[in-house]
């Protein structure tokens, strides 16, 4: 089950994963992804509720979100 205690820290290009559990009457616990940029949210990733999102799922949704994923860029480390 997916708890506060266990939610993961990623940080990538100065953006961070920032997870927030809602636990529900019932006791099932659901996971918002939110994507934070100097202490600000700065995007939600639609990701399964049910789990917290790797590093590397984090870091795909970054390029995608914020970068064009086909254009070569050293910073962004990806590969035209």
């Amino acid at each position: 089950m997916i708890s506060w205690h266990t939610a993961p820290k990623w940080e990538y290009l100065g953006y961070s994963y920032a997870p927030y559990v809602d636990e529900y009457d019932d006791g099932v616990r659901k996971a918002y992804h939110y994507v934070m940029k100097g202490g600000v949210q700065c995007g939600e990733i639609d990701h399964t509720p049910y789990k917290f999102l790797t590093e590397d799922e984090f870091t795909y949704h970054i390029d995608m979100m914020f970068f064009d994923p086909y254009e070569y860029s050293e910073k962004q480390g990806a590969i035209k």
